[in-house]
């Protein structure tokens, strides 16, 4: 088996244990589900979609900030780690680096071809998508922090999002995300506003190895169109992760071909 097919085909493994899991269990007050691969494998991946969260009676962890709402659509998640012998304020940076957005690269399985994350994407001062500022420095990501920025996303379109930091410390930080204003394509709501959610949470493992973990929650707000795109989910992860643990974007394999 060459490299190549035998990357895809841990990927493809991954995928499939990921999603024979109970449930999603980022690492709150105990270890992450599924756990973190070392920092030589690729991430692991796992998708749960809403029968089976319902099913397993799944609520979101405190640390995730979320509502309980056995309603979810679907939860993709990834745990990946990484080697970095700098301090957590570097990749809080990365994290800040709102503008960014526009030179990710990630895997469009529609199109299939790489192609840019955003079109365009701004720190903004609130949640007015005119009060463009500068990227936020590590400095304002500080626990209790509520941040807000606005994107251009190449496939959905503007929308402005919040940023609520709930710790930050040198060992761990752990922020959320949300959509402030309605999703929308040509006439369609996509998801309503609070429907698309994200946590992050970045942990220092071991010496010179942080953990990542990352949790995108389609909620009730969110249209029937929105279903059948898992891989674009797996796709976004998998290109944020790569920005924050300093992997070229467009590195091959995409996650989901």
């Amino acid at each position: 088996m060459t490299p190549l097919r035998a990357v895809i085909a841990s990927v493809l493994l991954l995928l499939a244990s990921g999603a024979q899991a109970d449930s999603p269990q980022p690492p709150c007050a105990i270890a992450a589900t599924p756990a973190y691969p070392s920092p030589d494998s690729a991430p692991t991946i796992a998708i749960w979609q809403g029968k089976e969260l319902v099913q397993n009676n799944w609520q979101p962890p405190s640390c995730t900030g979320w509502l309980a709402d056995p309603r979810s659509r679907l939860i993709v998640t990834l745990t990946g780690s990484f080697r970095f012998d700098g301090p957590m304020s570097v990749l809080l940076a990365r994290v800040g680096t709102i503008s960014a957005l526009r030179s990710i690269q990630y895997w469009s399985t529609t199109e299939k071809k790489w192609g840019p994350l955003s079109n365009d994407a701004s720190a903004l001062t609130g949640p007015d998508s005119k009060s463009r500022r500068r990227d936020f420095s590590p400095s304002e990501l500080v626990k209790g922090a509520d941040l807000y920025y606005w994107e251009d996303d190449a496939r959905t379109g503007p929308a402005i999002y919040r940023l609520r930091v709930s710790e930050s410390a040198s060992e761990r930080f752990v922020v959320s995300s949300d959509n402030v204003t309605p999703i929308r394509r040509f006439w369609f709501t996509l998801f309503k506003p609070g429907a698309l959610q994200s946590v992050l949470i970045i942990e220092h493992v071991a010496p010179g190895i942080f953990g990542v973990s990352v949790l995108n929650r389609s909620g009730e707000g969110s249209s029937v169109l929105t279903a059948g795109h898992d891989s674009s989910y797996v796709n976004r992860a998998t290109a944020l992760y790569r920005q924050l643990a300093g992997i070229k974007t467009d590195q091959e394999p995409p996650a989901a071909p």
